[in-house]
């Protein structure tokens, strides 16, 4: 297959290929699986194919479902039905420029470059000015190895659409694949110059340097690409392949499970999660992940082998269970969180030697100089004893008593590196030495490394059962990781072991309330109080709970006695302003978020409140000020663009308007809010080829959305299009049978345009069934009666 119909995974990472063969050399692939091991896999894009094709049963015609069609057949590999499904497109529409994109896309895989060339051919003769068909028909001269007619086809779509960034890179692979990474990256800069806001290019120049090997160089183009387009799962995936290869594994699995996040069925952010949990011997989650990318990978052999093989594993014992369920981290929507309580440093370095473990024994010399290190380090002379427990450790290298305090004192004193050392040189000396072990611990927690974490934590209970702070320390861990079920699990074994450990009722009424259990967090918050009162987190999270059932009067006491206890509890101040704002009391809302954002200033989510609280009162100035003002701070804030753009909307500002809703797609290119919104914004400018290209792309992104399809129904009536205008109409119908004005639409098409006086008499006696006090009732009357005489 050519190599660049699937261009990001032939993008071979040096770390990920590292981790494959790791897997591969240790036995990850085998011959034969277990029949039944992928029988609860279901492909998500088959149950689209369901949905489209049942579409296709009320409406056979319906050239953007048959596409849509065509889509999902070639990405399951099924070349010849998506072949079909184009052609039937292009039967109803011959001059489609997806369509035609899509079926030279599907010849070119089957390897019939002949019919892919004159198919994307015909695509621009129709469409000159438009670059995909060019690229495309490069791709298959590339294929071919006729690189003279391939480039003189990029070149044809950079002429045409300078900005498009797809041409720059065809350019630079060819340049690439002949050694040319100067003239590569000069292309792609090219690229980025003729369009800085397209964050492709950026995307595109990171992949040249991951080729390179410069992975230092890839990050922050992928950053940068991330800054422009936060919606795009690729860009996230991108990055935690450059992450992996450095082997930041904390930073590679945060950048994989945001690409999660932004889009599900992204398989290969799934896989490459799967790959490093199953190198960690983390087989549970493992399967999880695996198990998601075949949702929307079935097809994947290799993918189906390391399901498979995860979950023999799982059938082994194992001392360490792994956890049962990867949880999907949700998007912060509130100006900030109170996040978990933190595992605290230890003020008090004082404390006797535990005795669980005993320390071992050293030779006489050394021990003077440890207990001169104990003798110091109670007087609290650290830096004495410091040198007192290096000079025992210099002299007797097992002496794990001093190089845990030694690594006590430079924890203490936030000197993690040298802690780091000292607690494993203990370990060394005394592996069953749980202290050491748990502050190891401790560290790889602060260093947000939290699967290894997880393992210090786990020796320490293993040596020290009854350890209520190690068991609170793994499940804080757990949690970080979303890892919820277990860590619920360890905080209640810590508090089993110590009843008074706080912050452990305190975390478990936070993972409750993530879960929207609100009964039991209330209970766990509750009993966090009995034990700290007046603890503002502890108080703020009480009246968060309440926030979230929707018991205001409630939520409002607690974040008063919140602010009682901290004034300048700006969160507090913040959700007493979402409350009055849902009451509709803005003038007390306004006062709140002021007073906000006296605490932090020019905190864009107040900002844009502020302007939410200032369109209630009905000061539209006010709310465009300060939606500005949130812009401005935040220029990636997509609610406060649509916001913006819906007020110049509402004020016949059209070209103003869709200058928002612009830049709110090019934030995020998958908020059906931001395109929808633009259509409209189209549609009210009497821009309506515009306005139906922006609401097919909302419909792409919800096709069940009833008011999508019915305003590109308008869209089409106004262009003139009714055959259109009616099949979206009635789509809306089908979504939403009590849309009377769909009913009107169709009636007045049918009536006046199309001639069709049965259809017309139809809608307009279901849109008086529905609607029987109608305005226009009695002339709809009149239409009905004309119209049975005929």
């Amino acid at each position: 297959m050519a190599y660049y119909y699937d261009r990001y995974r032939n993008l071979k990472i040096a770390g990920v290929v590292a981790l494959i063969l790791l897997l591969l050399f240790g036995g990850y692939y085998f011959l034969s699986r277990p029949k039944d091991a992928l029988k609860d896999i279901v492909d998500i894009r088959l149950k689209q194919i369901e949905l489209y094709e049942k579409i296709l049963e009320t409406n056979p015609n319906d050239v953007d479902t048959l596409i849509k069609l065509g889509n999902l057949y070639k990405e399951i590999g099924n070349i010849d039905k998506a072949i079909d499904y184009y052609k039937k497109a292009l039967a109803l529409q011959p001059d489609n420029y997806n369509a035609l994109n899509e079926l030279g896309h599907a010849y070119a895989l089957k390897g019939d470059y002949e019919n892919a060339i004159r198919t994307l051919e015909l695509a621009k003769k129709y469409f000159p000015k438009y670059p995909q068909a060019y690229n495309k028909l490069g791709n298959v001269y590339d294929t071919q190895e006729k690189l003279d007619k391939a480039l003189k086809e990029y070149k044809s779509a950079i002429a045409v659409a300078p900005g498009y960034q797809e041409s720059y890179w065809n350019i630079a692979k060819q340049r690439m694949k002949k050694g040319d990474y100067k003239g590569a990256e000069e292309i792609l800069k090219k690229g980025i110059k003729a369009n800085p806001a397209d964050p492709e290019g950026y995307y595109n120049l990171g992949n040249l340097y991951m080729h390179k090997k410069q992975y230092a160089k890839a990050i922050p183009q992928y950053q940068k690409a991330i800054t422009l387009s936060p919606g795009t799962s690729k860009y996230y995936r991108a990055l935690g392949d450059a992450y992996l290869a450095q082997n930041k594994i904390p930073e590679a699995v945060g950048a994989y499970a945001t690409a999660l996040s932004k889009d599900p069925g992204d398989a290969l952010a799934a896989e490459r999660l799967g790959d490093i949990y199953a190198s960690q011997g983390n087989y549970q989650k493992a399967a999880d992940y695996y198990k998601q990318a075949l949702s929307y990978n079935s097809n994947d052999e290799n993918l189906k082998n390391k399901y498979a093989n995860a979950l023999a594993k799982l059938q082994k014992p194992s001392i360490i269970q792994p956890d049962t369920q990867q949880i999907a981290v949700e998007p912060k929507e509130k100006a900030e969180n109170i996040t978990q309580q933190a595992i605290t440093r230890e003020k008090d370095l004082t404390e006797t030697t535990p005795q669980t473990t005993p320390a071992n024994t050293v030779n006489e010399s050394a021990l003077k100089w440890r207990e001169l290190g104990d003798k110091y380090r109670a007087e609290k002379k650290y830096d004495e004893a410091l040198k007192a427990y290096a000079k025992a450790t210099q002299i007797d290298k097992t002496d794990d008593h001093s190089h845990y305090w030694m690594g006590r004192i430079y924890y203490h004193n936030q000197m993690d590196d040298e802690a780091k050392k000292s607690f494993q040189n203990a370990i060394i000396a005394n592996p069953k030495n749980a202290d050491s072990h748990y502050h190891l611990g401790l560290i790889y927690y602060s260093e947000g490394k939290y699967q290894p974490a997880v393992n210090e934590f786990t020796k320490a209970i293993e040596e020290k059962p009854v350890f209520a702070k190690a068991y609170y320390a793994r499940g804080l861990a757990q949690y970080k990781m979303n890892n919820l079920q277990v860590a619920i699990k360890d905080l209640k074994q810590s508090i089993e072991q110590d009843p008074n450990l706080d912050r452990a009722y305190f975390n478990l009424g936070d993972i409750y309330l993530k879960q929207k259990n609100y009964k039991v967090a209330l209970d766990y918050f509750t009993k966090d109080r009995e034990l700290r009162p007046n603890n503002p987190d502890t108080l703020f999270k009480i009246a968060e709970t309440y926030h979230e059932m929707k018991s205001y009067s409630n939520a409002e006491t607690f974040y008063n006695k919140t602010l009682e206890a901290d004034p300048e509890y700006f969160q507090a101040l913040f959700n007493l302003g979402l409350i009055a704002a849902t009451k509709q009391n803005y003038a007390q809302a306004i006062s709140l978020y002021t007073k906000a954002l006296s605490i932090k200033n020019d905190d864009p989510p107040t900002l844009y409140e502020l302007g939410k609280a200032y369109e209630g009162l009905g000061d539209d100035n006010k709310a465009i000020e300060y939606y500005s003002l949130a812009i401005t701070k935040n220029p990636n804030y997509t609610k406060a663009y649509i916001n913006l753009g819906n007020l110049y909307k509402k004020n016949k500002l059209h070209d103003k308007a869709i200058e928002q809703f612009k830049q709110a797609t090019i934030n995020d290119p998958k908020s059906f809010e931001a395109h929808y919104n633009l259509a409209n914004a189209y549609l009210a400018a009497n821009m309506n080829e515009e306005a139906i290209e922006e609401y097919k792309t909302a419909i792409d992104l919800s096709p069940m959305n009833d008011q999508a399809h019915f305003f590109l129904g308008v869209a089409y009536r106004e262009k003139g299009v009714f055959d259109q205008s009616v099949k979206e109409f009635e789509r809306s119908l089908q979504i939403n049978s009590s849309l009377a004005d769909a009913h009107e639409e169709l009636g007045m098409i049918y009536y006046r345009k199309l001639k069709n006086n049965e259809k017309a008499i139809y809608h307009f006696e279901k849109l008086l069934s529905m609607k029987p006090n109608h305005p226009k009732a009695d002339q709809i009357r009149d239409i009905i009666n004309m119209l049975k005489k005929q």
